[in-house]
Protein backbone atom coordinates (compact mmCIF):
# COMPACT_ATOMS: atom_id res chain seq x y z
CA UNK A 1 0.00 0.00 0.00
CA UNK A 2 1.01 3.31 -0.99
CA UNK A 3 1.85 5.99 1.36
CA UNK A 4 -0.26 8.29 0.35
CA UNK A 5 -3.27 5.69 0.20
CA UNK A 6 -2.03 4.85 4.11
CA UNK A 7 -2.24 8.65 5.43
CA UNK A 8 -5.86 8.78 3.58
CA UNK A 9 -6.87 5.23 5.12
CA UNK A 10 -5.74 6.50 8.19
CA UNK A 11 -7.19 9.70 8.60
CA UNK A 12 -10.90 8.49 7.67
CA UNK A 13 -10.96 6.02 10.69
CA UNK A 14 -9.99 9.20 12.78
CA UNK A 15 -12.57 10.98 11.14
CA UNK A 16 -15.00 8.04 11.66
CA UNK A 17 -14.32 7.56 14.95
CA UNK A 18 -14.36 11.70 16.10
CA UNK A 19 -18.28 11.34 14.26
CA UNK A 20 -19.18 7.88 16.75
CA UNK A 21 -18.15 10.07 19.64
CA UNK A 22 -20.21 13.37 18.96
CA UNK A 23 -23.36 10.93 18.19
CA UNK A 24 -23.38 9.55 21.95
CA UNK A 25 -22.56 12.72 23.47
CA UNK A 26 -26.34 14.03 24.97
CA UNK A 27 -27.80 17.00 22.60
CA UNK A 28 -27.58 20.41 24.41
CA UNK A 29 -29.77 20.95 27.21
CA UNK A 30 -31.26 23.66 29.68
CA UNK A 31 -29.14 24.89 32.49
CA UNK A 32 -30.39 23.86 35.75
CA UNK A 33 -31.81 27.16 36.52
CA UNK A 34 -34.13 26.97 34.02
CA UNK A 35 -35.44 23.45 35.01
CA UNK A 36 -38.96 24.34 37.12
CA UNK A 37 -38.17 21.65 39.69
CA UNK A 38 -35.28 22.83 40.25
CA UNK A 39 -36.58 26.49 40.72
CA UNK A 40 -39.61 25.63 42.31
CA UNK A 41 -37.75 24.32 45.40
CA UNK A 42 -36.77 27.95 46.36
CA UNK A 43 -39.63 29.16 44.51
CA UNK A 44 -42.79 27.51 45.39
CA UNK A 45 -45.30 29.63 44.43
CA UNK A 46 -44.05 29.58 40.78
CA UNK A 47 -45.18 26.63 39.68
CA UNK A 48 -47.01 27.10 35.87
CA UNK A 49 -48.62 23.30 35.89
CA UNK A 50 -52.00 24.74 35.94
CA UNK A 51 -51.36 28.25 33.84
CA UNK A 52 -51.23 28.41 29.77
CA UNK A 53 -47.58 28.22 29.87
CA UNK A 54 -46.85 24.71 31.39
CA UNK A 55 -44.37 23.11 29.68
CA UNK A 56 -42.34 26.50 29.43
CA UNK A 57 -39.07 26.56 31.49
CA UNK A 58 -38.10 29.34 33.55
CA UNK A 59 -35.15 30.87 31.59
CA UNK A 60 -38.05 31.36 28.96
CA UNK A 61 -39.18 34.30 30.73
CA UNK A 62 -36.00 35.28 32.95
CA UNK A 63 -33.63 34.70 30.67
CA UNK A 64 -31.19 36.91 33.24
CA UNK A 65 -31.57 33.92 36.06
CA UNK A 66 -28.39 31.97 34.68
CA UNK A 67 -26.63 29.87 37.22
CA UNK A 68 -23.48 31.49 39.46
CA UNK A 69 -21.78 30.54 42.44
CA UNK A 70 -23.18 31.53 45.90
CA UNK A 71 -26.40 32.28 47.18
CA UNK A 72 -28.49 32.59 45.57
CA UNK A 73 -27.60 30.64 42.90
CA UNK A 74 -28.20 33.24 40.34
CA UNK A 75 -28.24 37.14 40.24
CA UNK A 76 -30.21 39.18 42.79
CA UNK A 77 -34.17 39.64 41.55
CA UNK A 78 -32.87 43.98 41.71
CA UNK A 79 -30.40 42.61 38.96
CA UNK A 80 -32.90 40.54 37.07
CA UNK A 81 -34.24 42.54 33.64
CA UNK A 82 -38.33 41.92 33.77
CA UNK A 83 -39.70 39.69 31.37
CA UNK A 84 -40.30 40.91 27.59
CA UNK A 85 -43.39 39.23 26.98
CA UNK A 86 -42.80 40.33 23.49
CA UNK A 87 -39.67 39.55 22.43
CA UNK A 88 -39.88 35.78 21.64
CA UNK A 89 -43.69 35.06 22.17
CA UNK A 90 -46.62 36.89 22.15
CA UNK A 91 -46.13 39.09 18.76
CA UNK A 92 -49.58 38.81 17.35
CA UNK A 93 -53.37 39.03 19.19
CA UNK A 94 -57.02 38.71 18.18
CA UNK A 95 -58.25 40.79 14.96
CA UNK A 96 -59.46 43.28 17.46
CA UNK A 97 -58.74 47.10 18.13
CA UNK A 98 -55.25 47.09 20.54
CA UNK A 99 -55.01 43.52 20.66
CA UNK A 100 -52.10 42.30 19.70
CA UNK A 101 -49.52 42.93 22.78
CA UNK A 102 -47.10 45.07 20.63
CA UNK A 103 -49.59 47.91 20.69
CA UNK A 104 -48.69 48.36 24.29
CA UNK A 105 -45.52 50.32 24.48
CA UNK A 106 -47.68 53.33 22.81
CA UNK A 107 -49.86 53.03 25.40
CA UNK A 108 -50.56 55.18 28.37
CA UNK A 109 -49.55 52.29 30.64
CA UNK A 110 -46.51 51.16 28.37
CA UNK A 111 -44.83 54.56 28.22
CA UNK A 112 -45.50 55.16 32.02
CA UNK A 113 -43.73 51.88 32.41
CA UNK A 114 -41.17 51.60 29.47
CA UNK A 115 -40.40 55.40 29.36
CA UNK A 116 -40.75 56.95 33.01
CA UNK A 117 -40.47 53.77 34.77
CA UNK A 118 -43.37 54.14 36.67
CA UNK A 119 -43.98 51.42 39.20
CA UNK A 120 -47.07 51.35 39.37
CA UNK A 121 -48.64 51.28 36.01
CA UNK A 122 -49.89 48.28 35.43
CA UNK A 123 -47.49 45.67 33.49
CA UNK A 124 -48.32 41.91 31.45
CA UNK A 125 -48.80 40.42 34.85
CA UNK A 126 -50.78 42.69 36.24
CA UNK A 127 -53.36 41.95 34.13
CA UNK A 128 -52.91 38.39 33.25
CA UNK A 129 -51.63 37.44 36.72
CA UNK A 130 -47.95 36.12 36.91
CA UNK A 131 -47.24 32.25 37.20
CA UNK A 132 -50.80 31.44 37.15
CA UNK A 133 -52.01 32.97 33.70
CA UNK A 134 -54.73 31.28 32.64
CA UNK A 135 -56.51 31.45 28.85
CA UNK A 136 -58.78 35.00 28.59
CA UNK A 137 -61.92 31.96 27.81
CA UNK A 138 -61.48 30.45 31.46
CA UNK A 139 -63.67 31.45 34.19
CA UNK A 140 -60.49 32.19 36.73
CA UNK A 141 -58.47 33.92 34.47
CA UNK A 142 -58.37 37.54 35.37
CA UNK A 143 -58.41 38.48 32.00
CA UNK A 144 -61.77 36.58 31.16
CA UNK A 145 -64.50 39.12 30.63
CA UNK A 146 -66.38 38.74 33.97
CA UNK A 147 -63.41 39.43 35.60
CA UNK A 148 -62.15 42.42 33.88
CA UNK A 149 -63.35 44.88 35.64
CA UNK A 150 -62.32 43.89 39.14
CA UNK A 151 -59.07 43.11 37.39
CA UNK A 152 -58.64 47.03 36.20
CA UNK A 153 -60.18 48.07 39.84
CA UNK A 154 -57.10 46.88 41.78
CA UNK A 155 -55.35 50.13 40.58
CA UNK A 156 -58.38 52.51 38.96
CA UNK A 157 -60.02 52.22 42.60
CA UNK A 158 -56.54 52.66 44.04
CA UNK A 159 -56.65 56.33 45.48
CA UNK A 160 -53.11 56.74 45.93
CA UNK A 161 -52.80 55.59 42.09
CA UNK A 162 -55.49 58.09 41.09
CA UNK A 163 -54.46 61.31 42.79
CA UNK A 164 -50.48 60.32 41.68
CA UNK A 165 -51.78 60.44 38.19
CA UNK A 166 -54.57 62.88 38.16
CA UNK A 167 -56.64 59.95 37.05
CA UNK A 168 -60.17 61.59 36.31
CA UNK A 169 -62.34 58.38 37.35
CA UNK A 170 -62.35 57.68 40.52
CA UNK A 171 -63.95 55.07 41.25
CA UNK A 172 -64.82 53.83 37.96
CA UNK A 173 -65.80 50.22 39.19
CA UNK A 174 -68.37 51.05 41.51
CA UNK A 175 -69.78 53.34 39.07
CA UNK A 176 -69.55 50.94 36.69
CA UNK A 177 -71.16 48.04 38.55
CA UNK A 178 -74.46 50.55 39.12
CA UNK A 179 -74.47 51.05 35.28
CA UNK A 180 -76.75 49.26 32.78
CA UNK A 181 -73.64 47.11 31.43
CA UNK A 182 -72.58 46.67 34.67
CA UNK A 183 -75.91 45.18 36.26
CA UNK A 184 -75.99 43.14 32.23
CA UNK A 185 -72.66 41.69 32.98
CA UNK A 186 -72.38 41.39 37.20
CA UNK A 187 -76.28 40.82 37.99
CA UNK A 188 -77.60 38.79 34.70
CA UNK A 189 -74.69 37.38 33.79
CA UNK A 190 -74.51 38.35 30.28
CA UNK A 191 -70.62 37.80 30.00
CA UNK A 192 -70.46 38.24 25.79
CA UNK A 193 -72.98 40.75 25.90
CA UNK A 194 -72.11 43.40 28.23
CA UNK A 195 -69.53 45.85 27.82
CA UNK A 196 -66.49 45.69 29.59
CA UNK A 197 -63.54 47.94 30.07
CA UNK A 198 -61.51 47.13 26.77
CA UNK A 199 -64.60 47.12 24.73
CA UNK A 200 -64.54 50.97 25.01
CA UNK A 201 -60.99 51.43 26.08
CA UNK A 202 -58.86 49.13 24.30
CA UNK A 203 -56.71 46.13 24.99
CA UNK A 204 -52.99 46.43 24.97
CA UNK A 205 -53.35 50.15 23.56
CA UNK A 206 -55.04 52.07 26.29
CA UNK A 207 -54.67 55.81 25.73
CA UNK A 208 -54.86 58.68 28.42
CA UNK A 209 -58.01 60.17 28.44
CA UNK A 210 -56.99 63.63 26.72
CA UNK A 211 -55.53 61.67 23.97
CA UNK A 212 -56.83 62.97 20.53
CA UNK A 213 -59.34 60.50 18.97
CA UNK A 214 -59.62 58.67 21.88
CA UNK A 215 -61.95 55.37 21.79
CA UNK A 216 -63.76 55.71 24.59
CA UNK A 217 -65.25 58.60 22.99
CA UNK A 218 -65.74 57.64 19.61
CA UNK A 219 -69.07 56.94 18.95
CA UNK A 220 -67.94 54.03 16.52
CA UNK A 221 -67.01 52.39 19.45
CA UNK A 222 -70.38 52.08 21.26
CA UNK A 223 -72.02 51.76 17.60
CA UNK A 224 -70.11 48.03 17.67
CA UNK A 225 -72.73 46.94 20.02
CA UNK A 226 -75.17 50.27 19.57
CA UNK A 227 -75.74 49.89 15.36
CA UNK A 228 -79.19 51.30 14.41
CA UNK A 229 -78.37 53.78 17.17
CA UNK A 230 -75.01 54.76 15.14
CA UNK A 231 -76.61 54.48 12.14
CA UNK A 232 -79.25 57.22 13.03
CA UNK A 233 -76.51 58.92 14.78
CA UNK A 234 -74.26 59.67 11.54
CA UNK A 235 -77.01 61.79 10.31
CA UNK A 236 -77.67 63.90 12.45
CA UNK A 237 -76.05 67.05 13.36
CA UNK A 238 -74.55 65.84 16.29
CA UNK A 239 -73.14 62.70 14.29
CA UNK A 240 -71.83 64.21 11.26
CA UNK A 241 -69.57 66.45 12.77
CA UNK A 242 -68.99 64.19 15.71
CA UNK A 243 -67.71 61.71 12.71
CA UNK A 244 -65.29 64.35 11.53
CA UNK A 245 -63.50 64.38 14.80
CA UNK A 246 -64.77 67.97 15.88
CA UNK A 247 -64.43 68.33 19.62
CA UNK A 248 -67.38 71.18 20.33
CA UNK A 249 -70.08 68.57 19.40
CA UNK A 250 -71.87 66.37 21.87
CA UNK A 251 -70.73 62.29 21.60
CA UNK A 252 -72.64 59.50 23.24
CA UNK A 253 -71.11 59.67 26.69
CA UNK A 254 -71.35 63.46 27.29
CA UNK A 255 -74.73 62.86 27.62
CA UNK A 256 -75.38 59.12 28.53
CA UNK A 257 -72.19 59.69 30.92
CA UNK A 258 -69.02 57.15 30.94
CA UNK A 259 -69.17 54.53 33.68
CA UNK A 260 -72.63 55.58 35.09
CA UNK A 261 -74.75 54.78 31.80
CA UNK A 262 -77.96 54.31 33.14
CA UNK A 263 -81.30 53.57 31.77
CA UNK A 264 -83.21 56.77 30.99
CA UNK A 265 -86.36 55.91 32.81
CA UNK A 266 -84.22 55.82 35.93
CA UNK A 267 -84.55 59.16 37.30
CA UNK A 268 -80.75 59.82 38.03
CA UNK A 269 -79.77 59.45 33.99
CA UNK A 270 -78.65 62.25 32.49
CA UNK A 271 -81.17 61.57 29.94
CA UNK A 272 -84.06 61.33 31.40
CA UNK A 273 -86.51 64.16 31.24
CA UNK A 274 -86.36 65.72 33.73
CA UNK A 275 -82.54 65.87 33.60
CA UNK A 276 -82.19 66.90 30.33
CA UNK A 277 -82.00 70.54 29.87
CA UNK A 278 -79.19 70.53 32.51
CA UNK A 279 -77.22 67.84 30.14
CA UNK A 280 -78.25 69.66 27.00
CA UNK A 281 -77.12 72.90 28.64
CA UNK A 282 -73.48 71.42 28.79
CA UNK A 283 -73.38 72.91 25.07
CA UNK A 284 -76.31 75.14 24.25
CA UNK A 285 -75.41 77.41 27.41
CA UNK A 286 -72.21 77.95 26.73
CA UNK A 287 -71.75 81.51 24.52
CA UNK A 288 -68.48 80.36 22.96
CA UNK A 289 -69.86 77.35 21.37
CA UNK A 290 -73.33 78.97 20.34
CA UNK A 291 -72.15 81.89 19.43
CA UNK A 292 -68.98 79.90 16.85
CA UNK A 293 -71.89 77.91 15.20
CA UNK A 294 -74.82 80.54 15.17
CA UNK A 295 -77.24 78.57 17.71
CA UNK A 296 -79.16 81.39 20.04
CA UNK A 297 -77.70 81.01 23.06
CA UNK A 298 -80.79 81.36 25.37
CA UNK A 299 -82.27 78.09 24.33
CA UNK A 300 -82.13 76.27 27.68
CA UNK A 301 -83.16 79.69 29.74
CA UNK A 302 -86.65 80.08 27.16
CA UNK A 303 -87.58 76.30 27.68
CA UNK A 304 -87.50 76.29 31.57
CA UNK A 305 -89.35 79.20 31.88
CA UNK A 306 -91.71 77.53 28.96
CA UNK A 307 -95.06 76.07 30.17
CA UNK A 308 -93.66 72.74 29.42
CA UNK A 309 -89.98 73.36 31.18
CA UNK A 310 -92.33 74.85 34.11
CA UNK A 311 -94.07 71.66 34.16
CA UNK A 312 -91.38 69.01 34.18
CA UNK A 313 -89.66 71.44 37.06
CA UNK A 314 -92.43 70.40 39.08
CA UNK A 315 -91.66 66.72 38.33
CA UNK A 316 -94.61 65.81 35.70
CA UNK A 317 -93.34 63.42 33.23
CA UNK A 318 -96.38 63.83 30.75
CA UNK A 319 -94.48 67.18 29.44
CA UNK A 320 -92.73 67.44 26.39
CA UNK A 321 -88.63 67.65 27.35
CA UNK A 322 -85.77 68.50 24.67
CA UNK A 323 -85.93 65.09 22.87
CA UNK A 324 -89.79 64.98 22.75
CA UNK A 325 -89.42 67.94 20.01
CA UNK A 326 -85.89 67.92 18.50
CA UNK A 327 -85.48 63.57 18.45
CA UNK A 328 -82.98 61.69 20.10
CA UNK A 329 -79.93 60.52 18.63
CA UNK A 330 -81.27 61.86 14.94
CA UNK A 331 -81.12 65.64 15.79
CA UNK A 332 -81.24 67.97 12.54
CA UNK A 333 -80.97 71.78 12.36
CA UNK A 334 -84.24 72.81 12.09
CA UNK A 335 -84.11 74.19 9.03
CA UNK A 336 -83.38 70.74 7.71
CA UNK A 337 -86.58 69.57 5.97
CA UNK A 338 -85.94 66.07 7.63
CA UNK A 339 -85.92 67.77 11.20
CA UNK A 340 -88.87 67.20 13.39
CA UNK A 341 -88.69 70.93 14.30
CA UNK A 342 -89.09 72.01 10.66
CA UNK A 343 -91.97 74.23 9.64
CA UNK A 344 -93.20 71.30 7.42
CA UNK A 345 -93.00 68.82 10.60
CA UNK A 346 -94.30 70.90 13.40
CA UNK A 347 -97.98 69.44 13.58
CA UNK A 348 -96.83 65.80 13.43
CA UNK A 349 -94.16 66.48 16.49
CA UNK A 350 -96.73 68.63 18.06
CA UNK A 351 -99.69 66.57 17.31
CA UNK A 352 -98.15 63.03 18.85
CA UNK A 353 -100.32 60.82 20.37
CA UNK A 354 -99.22 61.75 23.80
CA UNK A 355 -98.98 65.28 23.10
CA UNK A 356 -101.26 67.65 21.28
CA UNK A 357 -103.21 64.84 19.19
CA UNK A 358 -104.94 67.14 16.10
CA UNK A 359 -103.38 70.26 16.79
CA UNK A 360 -103.72 73.07 13.89
CA UNK A 361 -100.35 73.66 11.72
CA UNK A 362 -101.28 77.36 12.47
CA UNK A 363 -100.89 76.80 16.20
CA UNK A 364 -97.84 74.27 15.83
CA UNK A 365 -95.82 76.32 14.28
CA UNK A 366 -96.06 79.10 17.38
CA UNK A 367 -92.42 80.40 18.23
CA UNK A 368 -91.55 78.07 21.77
CA UNK A 369 -88.45 79.41 22.73
CA UNK A 370 -89.54 82.80 23.49
CA UNK A 371 -87.36 85.39 25.83
CA UNK A 372 -90.23 86.94 27.14
CA UNK A 373 -88.12 89.65 28.85
CA UNK A 374 -86.88 90.83 25.32
CA UNK A 375 -89.50 93.17 23.52
CA UNK A 376 -88.45 90.77 20.13
CA UNK A 377 -91.03 88.44 21.91
CA UNK A 378 -93.65 90.41 21.01
CA UNK A 379 -97.04 90.19 22.84
CA UNK A 380 -95.88 88.05 25.26
CA UNK A 381 -93.24 90.79 26.36
CA UNK A 382 -96.02 92.97 26.85
CA UNK A 383 -98.59 90.98 28.94
CA UNK A 384 -95.47 89.96 31.20
CA UNK A 385 -95.25 93.49 31.32
CA UNK A 386 -98.98 94.10 32.35
CA UNK A 387 -99.24 91.48 34.63
CA UNK A 388 -96.16 92.52 36.59
CA UNK A 389 -97.46 96.50 36.72
CA UNK A 390 -101.07 94.78 37.79
CA UNK A 391 -99.46 93.11 40.65
CA UNK A 392 -97.00 95.65 42.09
CA UNK A 393 -100.65 98.25 41.79
CA UNK A 394 -102.62 95.71 43.05
CA UNK A 395 -99.99 95.31 45.99
CA UNK A 396 -100.04 98.88 46.88
CA UNK A 397 -103.55 99.39 46.56
CA UNK A 398 -103.97 96.71 49.15
CA UNK A 399 -101.61 98.03 51.64
CA UNK A 400 -103.30 101.78 51.12
CA UNK A 401 -106.36 100.32 52.05
CA UNK A 402 -105.30 98.12 54.92
CA UNK A 403 -103.45 100.64 56.91
CA UNK A 404 -105.81 103.31 57.38
CA UNK A 405 -108.01 100.58 58.48
CA UNK A 406 -106.31 99.11 60.97
CA UNK A 407 -104.98 102.35 62.37
CA UNK A 408 -108.92 103.48 62.80
CA UNK A 409 -109.15 99.74 64.25
CA UNK A 410 -106.75 100.96 66.38
CA UNK A 411 -108.21 103.71 67.72
CA UNK A 412 -111.43 102.61 68.65
CA UNK A 413 -110.20 99.90 70.89
CA UNK A 414 -111.75 100.84 74.47
CA UNK A 415 -109.42 101.76 77.24
CA UNK A 416 -108.60 100.02 80.13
Amino acid sequence: MRTKDIILVFGAAIFIAAGAAGAVQAPPVKTAAASIPECASCHPEAKIDDSVHKGLFCLDCHPGAKLQSGDPPHPAKKDLPPPDCTSRCHRTGPAAPGGTPLAYPDSVHGKGYLERNEAEVARCWDCHGKHNIKAGADPASMANRANIPMTCSRCHEDMAVVIKYNIHAESPYQEYRKSVHGQALLKKGLVSFAAVCIDCHGVHNIQAAGAPHLQAKNPETCGRCHVLILNEFKDSIHGAEGMKGNPDVPGCVDCHGEHTVTAVGDAKAPTSKANLPDTCSMCHARPDIMKKYGVPEDRIKTFIESFHGIAIGFGDKAEAGCTSCHGVHDIRPAADPKSTVHSSNLAKTCGQTNCHPGMPKRIATAKIHRDITSRKAGAPYYVQKILFWLVIVSAALTVLWFIPALVRRARRRPQP
